[in-house]
């Protein structure tokens, strides 16, 4: 809502607008008295009747709420004066008609205009102060140019202004000094209200004063020529001293009383109550009103004990706080009741106050305690959170003073890290605890940071215990620092971060572990990504395939494959990325890569994968098989030479048992037909036929002998044979002989177990017959377990040293065991367990190649189940030669 003062002025930019636009329209439309009423009267000058229009025009929009802003009135009146001065240099220097003195009041309003908006608190007096020169210098020319004799005799030529030039100046200059003096005596309305007190609406004509009593005096006193130079400026002069001394005094009142209506206002925003010597309410404030619900009507002149039923608060005691001059002051802690019936809680403070019209006058001055309570509550939840989350995080809460040394643990943190309270009180004990290393690094970082003044310093140490254990520390601690930039305090925390030094110790202690297998395992590895992309190459692969790690990365893996796999390698990760069917994923498969140099050779692949936020990696584990098919090549070949060394001795042990079979027979037919030699010769027959059966009778006789020697000196053979006796290694053996059995996928599902005697490491055998023993006896174990489930069949190989430098081989299963008839004729010829379809002279072949060792062999049943065979050679303590 505008004020009486704005609408004046309002009115007088109007009325400016329109004497400036009508002048305007005269010249446009030729109408001479439009824009020179008076006959023997300068016209008025189109150019300052537009100047004077458009600063009319920018303050009338000013008082329409959107039109212009605020500091584009500014700008314009900047560019009003500019024009201005460049109209009275011409009206200077020209002969065209213009005034000097009216642009030189144009250049006023505008500076005026200028002052105003671009800072209203500030620069509403100075514009005030101009706008009254204006008004003065425009009142006077009028006065003089409408009243005096002299001026229409000429007498005033130097200070001539066109008349309706004139009259708009004077509104501008009267609309602009109501506005400025209503902004600048604005604090100084009553309550915020419209209306000014009433000295004060004097003020704008007392700044043109000296300017009304000189053109009273032309008025009144007509006689008089117009006034001389000196006194027109004269008047200006006391225009701005009145103005000024006037805006000075009422500025300082005004602070004043704006200071005290403050001050009023605040305490009447307090709980203030004042009560007689009967306790009785005599002033209730808006505070009172806001905190117990009573309006001041309600409470004035009632007894505020009853009317609050106030009674102490729990525990309270009353406090005499001070006796001086000017009464005694009390505090007390009350419970008090609200209109609502809800109980506050207030710290009252009395004072005794003496009036002379009232006599002695209380003073209650009421606090609030809700807010405070409330607060000390939050507070101690808030430290209880605090002291609960330090706790789960061992966090240690301190402050050091720089200047006392002493170092203060907040809320009893100091247990937290490990440490009895009071063990670390300042920073020498501090810095005694701390590693001597950590000690000294500490104090580079600080001296660091004070040297910088940075706000934030974080630090890590180790802590020695006084149990001897340490703890690692880290923290960050704010910083504090004077006018000099000397450290004063800091305030921070210390964190335990013990276990996860240790955890990230072992973590790094296990990828330099899986580093160093990654580097040393002799598979080859490789990682590559969705796209095929290899990742990582490790040194054995690098030694695999001939690359190095640098010329692959980035590369397709396919250049590790031949172009059977390597051209399909990219459509197979496809496939399995769109329909996440496995096929390769965690099964090993059997491919051909290709090395650098062009070879192609056999490979057994694992791969796994591993996905890690968006990320899908492949790892791939790669096993060249070149040498595991040269090796399964050469067993299959020993296998093969052992068993036809087998078969020969089978053949030998037949051919022995043959003869010693056969050779009864054929002696009892070679005595058979001596016999009848004998009778034949006895009985004396001559006949072509006695005799012709006599010479078959020998002829028979020789060769049954004969055939006898022959069958003789197999069995010598066979008995005779020689053995290769060498120092041989135990171990080597007996896995070169399980390599054998386990030649085949069908014997995968038997685990062997070995358990074989440190201090028997050499024998002294033939190696070959020694083996013959042991691949029989397992191959008869993997017999005995076909009964047995898959997951469940063991065979186990042990050694044991025996007394005489002896060796005790063991070949057990936990297969079905053997029959007791079969056990006891288990090393007799033509005897198996095996069926019909054995021979039965295996074990046979074993007992002999023992025996010929020296040895003995035996066989008998396990108490768990299964069978153990037995056997001894002789044993050495190292291979001959050795030192």
């Amino acid at each position: 809502m505008r004020s009486i003062r704005g609408r004046v002025a309002a009115i007088c930019f109007v009325a400016a607008a329109l004497v400036c636009a009508v002048a305007l329209i005269g010249w446009v439309l030729d109408v001479p008295i439009l824009f020179s009423p008076l006959p023997g009267f300068a016209a008025a000058w189109p150019p300052a009747l537009a100047a004077n229009l458009i600063l009319a025009a920018t303050l009338i929009a000013v008082g329409v709420p959107g039109a212009i802003a605020r500091r584009r009135v500014a700008s314009i009146g900047i560019g009003v004066a500019l024009v201005a001065s460049l109209l009275l240099a011409l009206s200077l220097f020209t002969n065209n008609g213009g005034s000097p003195i009216s642009c030189l009041l144009i250049m006023l309003l505008g500076a005026s205009t200028v002052i105003l908006f671009r800072n209203e608190r500030e620069g509403a007096p100075i514009a005030a102060l101009v706008a009254a020169l204006v008004i003065s210098f425009a009142l006077l020319m009028l006065a003089g140019q409408l009243l005096a004799t002299e001026v229409r005799g000429g007498t005033v030529q130097p200070w001539h202004i066109p008349i309706l030039t004139n009259i708009a100046e004077l509104l501008l200059g009267v609309g602009l000094l109501m506005t400025a003096t209503d902004q600048a005596l604005g604090d100084d309305r009553p309550n915020g209200g419209e209306q000014w007190p009433m000295p004060l609406r004097a003020v704008p004509a007392l700044m043109v004063a000296p300017a009304l009593v000189l053109a009273a005096d032309l008025i009144f006193f007509s006689d008089r020529d117009f006034p001389e130079t000196t006194e027109i400026w004269g008047m200006l002069a006391n225009t701005l001293i009145v103005g000024s001394v006037l805006l000075w005094a009422i500025a300082r009142l005004t602070r004043q009383r704006s200071k005290l209506r403050i001050f009023a206002a605040t305490l009447d925003a307090q709980p203030i109550v004042m009560i007689d010597s009967a306790g009785r309410i005599t002033h209730w404030s808006r505070g009172c009103t806001a905190l117990f619900g009573f309006s001041a009507d309600e409470a004035i002149g009632q007894i505020k004990a009853e009317l609050l039923r106030t009674r102490p608060a729990d525990g309270a005691e009353e406090e005499e706080l001070a006796v001086d001059a000017s009464g005694i002051h009390r505090q007390r802690r009350l419970v008090e009741t609200a209109r609502d019936g809800r109980a506050v809680q207030v710290l009252e403070t009395e004072q005794q106050v003496d009036d002379r019209d009232r006599g002695t006058v209380t003073v209650l001055s009421v606090t609030d305690l809700g807010p405070l309570l409330s607060a000390q509550s939050a507070t101690a939840e808030s430290d209880d959170r605090l002291s609960l989350a330090a706790q789960a995080h061992k966090i240690g809460i301190f402050e050091w003073n720089i200047a006392s040394g002493k170092l203060t643990w907040f809320a009893d943190t100091e247990p937290l890290l490990g440490l009895p309270s009071g063990t670390l009180s300042d920073y020498a004990t501090w810095q005694e605890a701390m590693l001597p290393e950590d000690r000294a690094l500490l104090a580079k970082r600080l001296e660091a940071a004070v040297w910088s003044r940075a706000e934030q310093i974080s630090f890590f140490y180790r802590l020695r215990l006084p149990d001897g254990s340490v703890r690692a520390i880290e923290g960050s601690a704010r910083c504090f620092y004077d006018e000099a930039g000397a450290l004063t305090r800091t305030v921070g925390v210390n964190i335990d971060v013990t276990d996860r030094v240790q955890q990230t110790t072992q973590l790094a202690a296990r990828e330099a572990q899986m580093r160093s297998i990654l580097e040393t395992v002799p598979s080859a590895m490789l990682v590559i990504d969705i796209h095929g992309r290899i990742l990582s190459f490790s040194p054995a692969a690098e030694r695999l395939f001939g690359h190095t790690a640098n010329d692959v990365i980035g590369s397709n893996v396919s250049l590790l494959m031949n172009d059977e796999y390597g051209l399909r390698h990219d459509s197979f990760l496809d496939r399995y990325l769109r329909t996440g069917e496995r096929r390769i994923i965690g099964r090993p498969r059997i491919l051909t890569a290709l090395h650098a140099n062009g070879r192609e050779f056999p490979i057994e692949l694992h791969v796994g994968e591993a996905v890690y936020e968006d990320n899908r990696v492949f790892t791939g584990f790669i096993t060249d098989l070149s040498e595991r098919l040269r090796s399964e090549e050469r067993l299959e070949q020993l296998s093969s030479e052992l068993t036809q060394i087998g078969r020969i001795n089978a053949m030998g042990e037949l051919a022995a048992a043959l003869a010693h079979e056969i050779n009864q027979p054929l002696s009892a037919i070679a005595n058979h037909i001596a016999t009848a030699e004998v009778i034949l010769e006895n009985e004396q027959i001559s006949d072509p036929l006695h005799e012709r059966l006599f010479g078959q009778l020998r002829a028979t006789r020789a060769q049954a002998l004969r055939a006898g020697e022959i069958i003789r000196r197999l069995r010598d053979f066979v008995a005779r044979r020689d053995i290769d006796l060498r120092v041989e290694p135990v171990e080597a053996a007996i896995r070169e002989a399980s390599a054998l059995v386990l030649v085949g996928t069908q014997r995968l599902d038997v685990s062997i177990v070995y358990d074989l005697a440190p201090e028997a490491p050499f024998m002294l055998a033939d190696k070959i017959q020694i083996q013959q023993v042991l691949v029989n006896l397992m191959r008869n174990a993997l017999e005995a377990l076909r009964a047995t489930a898959a997951d469940q069949r063991t065979i186990r190989v042990a050694t044991r040293k025996l007394e005489g430098d002896r060796i005790e081989f063991a070949v057990s299963d936990n297969g079905p065991g053997l029959a007791k008839p079969i056990l006891d004729q288990m090393f007799l010829p033509f005897n198996s367990t095996k069926g019909a379809g054995s021979m039965g002279i295996g074990l046979l072949i074993c007992r002999r190649i023992i025996e010929a060792h020296g040895g003995k062999i035996s066989a008998q049943n396990n108490d768990q189940g299964g069978a153990t065979f037995r056997f001894t050679v002789s044993g050495i303590e190292r291979p001959l030669g050795e030192d």
